[in-house]
């Protein structure tokens, strides 16, 4: 059955202005210029995954293709790679600071590693107010206890090692630590001792004990709990008497829910405390020994020296943060002498190409009203004539056109006011019409290129998680999908004046990218976004096969084979056809400690790979 978005639907919108749009036929033109053995931005030369490179080896031998060199100096981060005139551009976290790396394509030799001039002044302000902050005794240093009262345990992720054996460094810091913490000597430390110091790591580190009995350990515990806190002494404990006490971490916790309201009755009882230490506690002591404190650090391998130094922090304040990784996460585009970088904080920067020099940096958020996406900016500039497109997101507009020589602002998209997300904008002809095509918050939808004017909205593939695939266009067909449940669909977007029409031609739950993209080739896309390699029809949905492969991850097509990198660091190519899959290669690269994200990419005659700090370039021309 097929769907048709209007003016008058709640749920399904399209809102439509075509005025003043300039026309054009034929397909979307490259939006960077480029030469073969380039791959100057997000995607490649056209946005759409395909290499222009030929005369590529058919197969692999048993364990790939031959390495020609490796680095691992390009940081933290999970950015992937453009190739313009013999250079590789990218992003990464060095010593925690983002940066915008060059790399000699030939050799992985780095030839510049730059911070944008603005925020390196942003960041020497910052790391000036928060030592003096931390120094409570100033003494010019950030020793350990003022350090983990600011940071917590984040205090490890920049704290260098130091000289000498890790291990025993680590150990030396937790003896010390405990001493000082231990306010009357009784060899263990109590939340009111440690908490403050080692926040979420205090119940992380409270080691289970099976040699007791637990649920006389757990009675113990609660009823010293509710002793402390049960002022008027009837045996249950309310919000006020749980203010201040050690009981009002737990509070919410232990406080039992009607299945009926999913809510508690805000009192907490002794057989609700000892309940909740019988069940997510148990053999548990609520305390930290000296041997549990030790096992905190070597686990933690917290080999520096425990104190901070202006440089250290630099490298804590200099990037965008985030539980799933840290460091910047959009690829640089290239046009002309310079490079165009997005970072994770939404920092936008024109750099010269052949030194990294800053030639002018603005910011999503203070300057055009964005919004930081959950997992951070993840955006790859598009390029475009005079253009610059990028997606602040928010209230002024989702997206915004700056000039490319100035960062001035063009226009903001007031029309369409959707967050951003994890899409990187395309350019396309539909209906008649050029446009930017982006998959924001809530929807895929095309604004005018001249003016930023809203024209349609397709909303049927976006989910309330995270939207990060490029959508593809083909005339006036535009396919989009998502992952968590959703899946994707294509949309016919004909009519033009003031009535254009958004009709659904299909849904497909299975082909649900996440964000290792979509190619098509031919008639047909290709995508292991989702888990399985699947192969469907682009105009009808019908799906030709699909295949384990080496599972979710990310792909281009060079020379007509599929380049596959999954998530779990395997390699692999097959044949892209839709008669059936046809594997003709496949190896492992080492993992860094994340998920391999970063795009892979194949320009002159190599395969680039990137995980993390690490970049390996394989040689995958024919002999």
């Amino acid at each position: 059955m097929k769907r048709h978005w209007g003016r008058t639907s709640r749920n399904w919108i399209l809102g439509v202005v075509l005025a003043g749009a300039a026309q054009f036929a034929g397909p979307a033109l490259a939006q960077v210029p480029s030469k073969l053995g380039d791959w100057p931005q997000w995607r490649g030369p056209n946005r759409d995954g395909i290499s222009q490179e030929t005369m590529l080896l058919k197969s692999w031998p048993k364990d790939g293709p031959t390495q020609l060199w490796q680095v691992d100096t390009v940081g933290a981060g999970y950015s992937s790679l453009a190739v313009k005139d013999g250079r590789i551009f990218t992003q990464g976290d060095l010593d925690g600071v983002e940066h915008a790396l060059a790399l000699d394509a030939a050799t992985g030799k780095m030839l510049w590693a730059v911070q944008p001039g603005p925020l390196a002044k942003q960041l020497d302000d910052k790391v000036s107010g928060e030592f003096k902050q931390m120094d409570k005794d100033g003494n010019g240093v950030v020793d350990e206890l003022e350090a983990l009262r600011r940071l917590g345990w984040d205090l490890n992720k920049f704290d260098k090692p130091a000289p000498g054996e890790g291990a025993e460094t680590a150990k030396r810091r937790a003896a010390a630590l405990f001493a000082a913490l231990d306010q009357n000597n009784d060899s263990v430390l109590s939340h009111a001792e440690a908490s403050r110091e080692l926040r979420d790591q205090f119940d992380r580190s409270d080691a289970e004990d099976k040699t007791v009995d637990a649920d006389a350990l757990a009675a113990k515990r609660a009823g010293e709990l509710v002793t402390a806190a049960d002022k008027d002494a009837d045996g249950k404990v309310t919000k006020e008497e749980a203010r201040g006490q050690a009981i009002e971490r737990l509070f919410g916790r232990a406080d039992q829910r009607d299945p009926a309201t999913n809510r508690g009755d805000d009192i907490v009882t002794l057989a609700e405390m000892t309940e909740f230490f019988r069940k997510s506690e148990p053999g548990r002591d609520g305390v930290l020994s000296k041997t549990e404190v030790e096992n905190l650090y070597l686990r933690s391998k917290a080999y520096g020296d425990g104190q901070l130094t202006a440089s250290e922090l630099r490298g804590l304040y200099g990037g965008y943060r985030n539980g799933m990784g840290d460091g910047p996460r959009g690829t640089p585009t290239v046009d002309g002498d310079r490079v165009y970088v997005v970072g994770g904080n939404g920092d936008v920067t024109c750099l010269e190409a052949a030194t990294g020099k800053t030639v002018w940096h603005t910011n999503l958020r203070t300057n055009f009203g964005g919004g930081l996406p959950g997992w951070g900016y993840s955006e790859s500039p598009l390029i475009t004539g005079d253009m610059v497109i990028v997606t602040p997101g928010g209230s002024k507009g989702t997206l915004v056109a700056l000039h490319k020589m100035t960062g001035d602002t063009i226009w903001q998209s007031a029309g369409i006011k959707e967050g951003a997300h994890y899409a990187s904008a395309i350019l396309a002809d539909i209906a008649g019409s050029r446009q930017i095509v982006q998959f924001s918050s809530g929807s895929v939808f095309g604004v005018s290129l001249q003016d930023g004017k809203y024209l349609w909205q397709y909303k049927a593939p976006a989910n309330g998680t995270a939207n990060c695939c490029a959508p593809i266009v083909e005339g006036d067909y535009v396919f989009a999908s998502s992952a968590y449940g959703t899946g994707g669909g294509l949309a016919h977007i004909t009519g033009g004046g003031d009535t254009p029409l958004v009709e659904e031609v299909y849904f497909e739950k299975k082909m649900a990218c996440h964000h290792g993209g979509i190619v098509k080739v031919g008639e047909y896309l290709y995508s292991n976004g989702g888990g399985a390699l699947i192969c469907m029809n682009f105009k009808t949905g019908k799906i030709a096969w699909q295949a384990r492969s080496i599972g979710k991850g990310a792909l281009l097509v060079a020379d007509g084979l599929l380049y596959l990198l999954s998530e779990n660091h395997e390699v692999a190519i097959a044949e892209a056809t839709p008669e059936e899959y046809r594997e003709v290669g496949r190896f492992k690269i080492n993992s860094h400690g994340r998920p391999s994200w970063a795009h892979p990419v194949v320009a002159g005659g190599k395969l680039l790979i990137r995980d993390q700090e690490w970049l390996g370039a394989y040689d995958v021309r024919a002999k």
